[in-house]
């Protein structure tokens, strides 16, 4: 024991000097105590029983080592809350300084800019000073004065008495005598700064610097401060575990305390300070704080010795009892006493079994073989008979677990088996027993035992792990995102979709904050929208909602999250499921069905607008046949007869054209041909555009032949990129319209050399009704083609951009899938 106190720093305590000793002779006496307990047991008869000084031996010495490791934990406890109360203190008085920083660094900024004004300052004055006021806590007025005494402007977070003017007037000279040294200012150059500590006035700290103007001279900048109220805010900041009291050192009296401590009980905080408190000296400006941090009565300290001291007490105790019971046991082996034990033990147990090792025979009790619903006698005492009822694979268990403790390899014997029971179910037994009696030779005559059956246990624990296994099964199989969340956010369980949506395995999620996962740990905004969510599901309402999810490098896909708080029998929420659903596909099909209504619409206003246009051409047509003979050759305008039927032929051939590019395609045609696209586009758009001169030049040498998307989609792309080309391009310019497969997309170019697109709007471009042609333009639109471009394009599963070529000019690009995309929508 003397051992254990030392290196447990007991006896470094004054009162303990006459129990101090060198750790050789401690050591020595305590090899001198094994040998002698050694031969006490060892060489005394087995079957005699413990002698009585044992049991008081064992309750005094695992007292005392308990009472040691109690007083060990209490000092450590006590330091490890000293050494935080210091680190509370040191944090608080580096805040404090920080924040006095803060407002000596304005307060000289504000200075330099008052220097550099050539005349009264006016609304720079009330633009800069109430918000200089209002960023920095504990300072309440802002005068600035001439040499002269007179009151240029002042600024104050609530109304200025005259008195305070008067008083910092008749001060004045007494700081224009107390120039700034040097070394108050800043590497920046700035104004110098000096504190005063009045002890009477308006402020309890003051703060000046000579403001040097090119017009009025030397003027004076004064804050009026509040130290109390510069470092309330973080006294009251400060873990509720600790209660901290500001002195001012130069009057001795406390001047700010936290709320924790007007909490907290007067004597036992008096004793905590003696022990852990931590003392701070904070320097804010000429005021000189006293910072006294203490913890609250218990609330740092552990309750493991207090647990120790009790479980150990506990312990003692119950050591002394089972001592002091076996020696009994030793001393009432009688039949009536074997008899007393039985009855106990099966009160508290299955039932008690006895064997007699050199016999062979087993007495198992009553109790136990009428829950088996066995009768004693076919048994007949035999040990074999009760080993023949033993699953074969348990019974060479069993007798390998009892052999090897009748030979000493084992310090007890335990065997669990299954038992053939009298309705021929099979029941889990589980025997545990020692020697109770030995020969003089130490080999074992007769073993006692208890039996406890675990049928009902072991099934409850198997059914209890195949539900957990089912749950497991269902929580990591499920095809939608499951995550099991505490109430602070924190994941504790992630099933493999949420792991591939994050790009990680499922055991990486788990100790994450749900808001800070990738899937939007780069929008602020989101985040801040996520938690707010989760809060209100803390407050046991479901919340849903749609999200966007990126993951590079694969396209971005929306989310449908669920928070389902879990509450408990109380009404309390304990954890929150969130659930997350991919609504990519369908969001897909809702914008293909969408897509598919506007090209039919269009197709269908095509069609009319040519059917409109070719009834009254066709009649134009057959009108000009009937008078074109009539007109003499030699008539001095027969020119322009020719003219009028080419000019009638073309606009047939126009309105032809557009019916056949908008038709809507009776058979629904999901593929097109990439070729005969673009090469329809540049015939029809040459034509229409022959007076602009612009020669069109198609590379198809390595396009695909076909790609999923309808035919009358990639027309209506082509013919607005190649249209609006045409508007942009210079008189004799060129347009370049290109198709290339490149992996799994398709690639289609139209670049133009015209004067490019501003960068201003060029992410505007694709906005419905935005348009910079000039309605006097022949081909100017709505802007409403570039739209839904990008929408047809975007609904396919593609993508379409536009930038500036390097040469000049700008250029289109469109990617389209060269596999079907997959929405989801069976048909």
């Amino acid at each position: 024991m003397l051992i254990v106190a030392h290196l447990a720093g007991v006896l470094e305590a004054p009162a303990a000097q006459a129990l101090r000793a060198p750790l050789q002779p401690l050591l020595a006496a305590l090899l001198l105590g094994i040998a002698l307990l050694q031969r006490l047991t060892v060489r005394a008869p087995f079957v005699t029983a413990p002698p009585r000084w044992l049991s008081p031996l064992a309750a005094v010495g695992t007292a005392t080592v308990v009472l040691v490791m109690w007083h060990a934990l209490t000092l450590r406890d006590e330091v490890q809350v000293r050494d935080r109360s210091a680190l509370v203190a040191r944090s608080l008085a580096l805040a404090i300084q920080q924040q006095y920083a803060t407002v000596a660094d304005g307060i000289r900024h504000s200075a330099s800019h008052l220097s550099t004004m050539t005349s009264k300052p006016g609304d720079e004055w009330l633009a800069s000073m109430p918000g200089l006021l209002m960023s920095t806590p504990g300072v309440q007025h802002l005068l600035w004065f001439d040499s002269t005494g007179t009151l240029l402007r002042a600024a104050s977070n609530h109304p200025l008495p005259n008195s305070v003017i008067h008083a910092m007037r008749n001060r004045l000279p007494q700081l224009l005598a107390q120039q700034p040294a040097a070394s108050n200012g800043d590497h920046t150059g700035r104004p110098a700064l000096r504190s005063m500590a009045p002890s009477d006035g308006p402020a309890r700290l003051l703060l000046w610097t000579p403001v040097p103007t090119p017009t009025m001279g030397t003027t004076v900048l004064v804050a009026l401060a509040d130290d109390v109220a510069l470092v309330r805010e973080h006294v009251n900041d400060v873990n509720q575990d600790y209660a901290v009291r500001v002195l001012d050192t130069a009057q001795q009296v406390q001047v700010l305390a936290s709320r924790s401590l007007r909490l907290a009980n007067e004597p036992a905080q008096r004793h905590a300070s003696k022990v852990s408190r931590s003392d701070t000296i904070v320097q804010i400006g000429a005021r000189r704080l006293r910072l006294i941090v203490e913890p609250r009565p218990g609330a740092s300290t552990s309750p493991l010795p207090d647990m120790v001291l009790v479980l150990g007490l506990l312990v003692t105790v119950l050591l002394t009892v089972v001592i002091e019971l076996q020696r009994r046991l030793w001393h009432h082996a009688s039949t009536e006493g074997r008899s007393r034990i039985q009855t106990a033990l099966e009160s508290a147990t299955d039932g008690v079994w006895e064997l007699d090792v050199p016999e062979g025979r087993m007495y198992r009790s009553r109790a136990l073989l009428q829950s088996l619903e066995l009768e004693p006698l076919p048994l007949d005492g035999s040990h074999a008979a009760w080993v023949a009822r033993i699953h074969p694979d348990d019974a060479i268990r069993l007798s390998q677990a009892l052999g090897q403790y009748l030979q000493g390899n084992a310090s007890v014997f335990e065997s669990e088996y299954r038992l053939r029971a009298g309705n021929g179910t099979w029941h889990t037994i589980v025997d545990r027993g020692r020697v109770v009696e030995r020969a003089p030779d130490g080999t074992p005559l007769r073993l006692l035992g208890i039996s406890a059956d675990v049928t009902e246990r072991n099934l409850a624990r198997a059914a209890r792990e195949e539900s957990e296994r089912r749950f497991r099964a269902m929580f990591d199989t499920a095809n939608q995102i499951q995550l099991l969340l505490d109430l602070d956010g924190t994941i504790l369980e992630a099933n493999q979709a949420a792991g591939e949506l994050a790009g990680l395995s499922p055991q990486s999620l788990q100790g994450a904050v749900f808001w800070q996962l990738p899937w939007w740990s780069a929008d602020a905004a989101t985040a801040e929208g996520v938690q707010a969510r989760f809060a209100k599901a803390l407050q046991g309402d479901t919340q849903s909602f749609e999200l966007g999810v990126t993951r590079d490098p694969t396209p971005p896909i929306t989310v449908e999250f669920s928070l389902t708080p879990i509450v408990g029998n109380d009404g309390q929420v304990l954890q929150v499921l969130t659930e997350g659903r991919d609504l990519t596909l369908r969001k897909r099909a809702e914008e293909s069905l969408r897509e598919i209504s506007t090209l039919t619409t269009m197709g269908q206003l095509a069609a009319r607008v040519a059917h409109e246009i070719n009834n009254p051409l066709a009649g134009i047509q057959n009108a000009f046949l009937l008078i074109r003979g009539s007109i003499p050759t030699e008539h001095p305008h027969y020119r322009f007869v020719g003219a009028i039927e080419r000019e009638i032929i073309r606009i047939a051939s126009v309105t032809r054209q557009l019916y056949e590019t908008y038709r809507p395609d009776q058979l629904m045609a999901t593929h097109a041909s990439v070729v005969l696209a673009v090469s329809d586009a540049v015939s029809f758009l040459e034509q229409v555009n022959r007076s602009r001169e612009v020669r069109i030049v198609t590379d198809l040498s390595r396009a695909p032949s076909m790609v999923p998307v309808p035919d009358a989609l990639l027309r209506q792309t082509l013919y607005n990129l190649v249209q609006n080309a045409l508007d942009a391009s210079p008189l004799h310019g060129t347009i370049t319209v290109s198709a290339l497969q490149d992996g799994d997309r398709c690639v289609l170019r139209v670049a133009d050399e015209g004067p490019g697109i501003p960068y201003a709007i060029r992410e505007r471009i694709f906005d419905p009704f935005f348009t910079t042609k000039d309605r006097t333009v022949r081909t100017g639109g709505m802007g409403i083609g570039l739209a839904l471009v990008r929408q047809s394009v975007l609904a396919v599963g593609g993508w379409i951009g536009a930038h500036d070529r390097p040469e000049g000019g700008t250029e289109f690009e469109v990617h389209l899938p060269m596999t079907p995309l997959e929405t989801g929508v069976l048909r």
